[in-house]
């Protein structure tokens, strides 16, 4: 079995994930980024490297390129990570599997109602799933102070910031933002894990407790009943493939309120796995046609703390 991670970036610690499970399913892996400057290209001599370029510059060139590298390395699954290559792999999902490739990626409806947060919050009001009052033109009214501001098609926390004042508010504020109720409490991260036909599988709950560049840096595993029970209501709503990382709130009164949706792996992920459940097995299980099986119990309390890891890349030249 041949498997790619598109724009790997720094998550290496998926690549030791898929190492392991080498022998397993005699796995020949794959990376591909923009630059070859680039942490996961560096992590084993077993995995293989090559460039793309830059799906934002020109959506179709990514693509063809992507599919004939596919074609040429004989790849059987596609696990994409980063957000804006998902509405492209979306849409061509079809075509790739008319060449026997699988792209473990939703419908591009699903991708849209994610990373769009207009369209996200009102498909969660729709739904039912409770989001923060949001605003995605500048308001007349007095909306109340602080509120959040990011941007609409953000990413990793980009440009976001808290804002206290009108003055602050008409500085920072343009036409590619929203702003957000700010929630106090505290911070949850979620992997919600349908199978290829987006039912429910499971899910992985964690409290956040530092951030770094918009990403999940330490964290505590933890389970609430009323987590798992928004977790099948997301994968119900969505209907999403694969893992969804979803960022949540959950205020002094209990209430919990979705603040993100990232129809993906996310930084958080590696807690979830170390808890006791591979979502990349149960992928490669799935993929296969087997029944997927779950250890119980969740391991309730177990810390992760990410490290640095330093590597010598090669030139793009």
């Amino acid at each position: 079995m041949n498997v790619l991670f598109t724009n790997i970036g720094r998550k290496t610690y998926l690549l030791e994930y898929a190492l392991e499970l080498q022998k397993k399913y005699n796995l020949k892996i794959f990376v591909c980024d923009t630059s070859r400057r680039t942490a996961g290209f560096h992590v084993s001599n077993k995995i293989e490297c090559f460039i793309t370029p830059r799906v934002l510059d020109d959506e179709e060139k990514y693509s063809e390129i992507l599919l004939k590298k596919c074609i040429d390395k004989n790849i059987n699954i596609i696990i994409p990570l980063m957000d804006f290559e998902l509405p492209v792999l979306a849409q061509k999902k079809r075509l790739f599997r008319e060449k026997k490739i699988e792209i473990i990626i939703s419908d591009y409806t699903v991708i849209q109602n994610c990373l769009d947060k207009e369209k996200n919050y009102f498909f969660c009001r729709q739904n039912g799933i409770t989001v923060p009052q949001s605003y995605y033109s500048l308001p007349t009214d007095d909306i109340g102070f602080p509120v959040v501001l990011k941007k609409k098609r953000g990413s990793g926390s980009v440009g976001q910031r808290i804002i206290g004042t009108d003055e602050e508010l008409r500085f920072y504020y343009t036409d590619e933002y929203m702003l957000q109720e700010y929630i106090q409490g505290m911070e949850i991260g979620m992997d919600v894990f349908n199978d290829l036909e987006g039912n429910f599988l499971h899910a992985g709950f964690r409290k956040k407790l530092l951030m770094r560049a918009g990403e999940t840096d330490k964290a505590q595993a933890l389970y609430l009943p009323e987590l798992e029970q928004l977790a099948k209501q997301i994968s119900a709503a969505f209907g999403h493939i694969g893992n969804m990382d979803v960022d949540v709130m959950r205020d002094k009164a209990g209430r919990l309120f979705c603040i993100d949706f990232n129809p993906r792996f996310g930084g958080g992920y590696p807690l979830t796995h170390l808890s006791g459940f591979n979502y990349l097995q149960y992928i490669f299980e799935l993929y296969l046609k087997r029944k997927v099986l779950i250890p119980v119990p969740y391991k309730e309390g177990t810390v992760m703390v990410k490290g640095i890891s330093t590597y010598v890349a090669e030139s793009d030249d």
